[in-house]
């Protein structure tokens, strides 16, 4: 059965670290990933203790299998190999009783205008895993710890692309937003709006710092969300070893106001063990109410909007230089898709937190803006352009 199929259904329990787990096993190193291949056995015990504990989602140790990430551990083009491994051990211990998911992970790098890549070395780049994963038989692909809206969008298209049901989680600080600015707001509608079966946040802090984020997401969103906290707050040692504080019962109590708060998928991330994930599986309750206030939302890469606030004063840009100048009371940028490239509209979208309504008449353009945008659009023109990827249609 499918992701999307089961969460209509109930609830599910994801398990928990992998990569600070096997440092704490003795088997820590630069390039976890590279255990798939190299201690084969060792990834299967945490997986099966993970099932064992009532895992429902066994999450494959590919979390770095893209090729900017290994090229810099000495590792070069072994990603699809490093994630079929992957993949087909989680598959073995599984036996059916739980999903697979392919584990993708921010590639440490950013996209112009930010970064020196383009929008395709990005998408190349996950698409290349997600592909591999596809072909081992991963269930889905679960976007982890991402740090930046752009790139997870990019993941998440690359993932989609290659058959993959796509569950995208962020990490976030302590006023709810990513490490590139982006709200947790922001976040939601823009993956929402390009299909992503679920959403969620990970990493980033212990279970009752992430309580206020998951509120947040839950204004604007009814899909699933899944919430994978740290086990408390790292702690840094003497020597410069990095500890997690809470027992398995503290992280059962800490994530009772998760469920409360709305998350549909509960599991753990650095610092929680098979232990933690087994006082978890107690927590499991019938699927949160939709508490969404089903209004239509736009957003930018930084901020998310009201559609009907948003596009009551728009102002007219043909050169994203011109954003400087934009009118203070103007609530949304409208562009000519005739005028704008994607470079310059990426360009836009660094230099604004205001959303951007595309008028265009060039389905074909229209897709090639929508493609990298990494809010979601409101579209006036080219109806198919803008349902491909989940724009606003006025």
């Amino acid at each position: 059965m499918k992701l999307s199929e089961i969460l209509k259904q109930r609830m599910l329990l994801s398990d928990g670290s992998m990569g600070a787990l096997l440092s704490s096993m003795g088997h820590g190193t630069p390039c976890p990933d590279e255990l798939s291949v190299t201690k084969p056995e060792v990834i299967k015990s945490i997986h099966k203790a993970y099932l064992d504990a009532g895992a429902d989602i066994l999450i494959a140790d590919c979390f770095g299998s893209t090729e900017p990430v290994l090229r810099h551990k000495g590792h070069s083009g072994k990603g699809p190999a490093f994630t079929r491994a992957a993949v087909t051990l989680a598959k073995e211990v599984s036996c059916g009783r739980a999903l697979v998911a392919c584990d993708m992970g921010p590639t440490g790098e950013f996209m112009l205008p930010v970064g020196a890549y383009t929008f395709d070395d990005v998408y190349g780049w996950f698409f290349e895993q997600a592909k591999a994963a596809k072909e081992a038989g991963a269930d889905f692909a679960f976007l982890e710890t991402h740090t930046d809206l752009a790139e997870c969008r990019a993941a998440y298209l690359a993932a989609r692309d290659a058959g993959l049901e796509v569950a995208a989680s962020c990490t976030v600080n302590e006023r709810s937003r990513l490490l590139t600015g982006a709200s947790v707001k922001a976040f939601a509608v823009s993956l929402k709006a390009a299909g992503a079966t679920a959403l969620g946040l990970n990493c980033s802090m212990g279970p009752e710092q992430l309580v206020g984020s998951l509120k947040l997401m839950r204004q604007v969103t009814a899909l699933p969300i899944a919430v994978q906290p740290n086990a408390g707050l790292p702690v840094t040692g003497p020597d410069g070893s990095v500890s997690y504080p809470f027992t398995p019962e503290q992280m059962e109590e800490g994530m009772k106001k998760i469920v409360e708060a709305g998350a549909s998928v509960i599991g753990g991330c650095c610092g929680t063990t098979p232990e933690h994930i087994a006082r978890l599986k107690a927590l499991l309750t019938s699927l949160p109410a939709d508490e969404s206030d089903h209004k239509e939302y736009l957003s930018s890469a930084r901020e998310c909007f009201e559609a009907d606030e948003a596009l009551k004063t728009p102002e007219k840009l043909s050169d994203p230089e011109d954003v400087y100048d934009v009118d203070e009371d103007s609530t949304i940028i409208e562009i000519d898709g005739g005028e704008f490239t994607p470079e310059m509209l990426l360009e836009l979208s660094a230099n604004t937190k205001l959303p951007v309504l595309l008028s265009a008449d060039d389905g074909e353009k229209a897709l090639s803006l929508l493609r990298v945008y990494p809010g979601r659009m409101a579209v006036r023109g080219c109806p198919e352009a803008a349902k491909k990827y989940g724009a606003l249609i006025v």
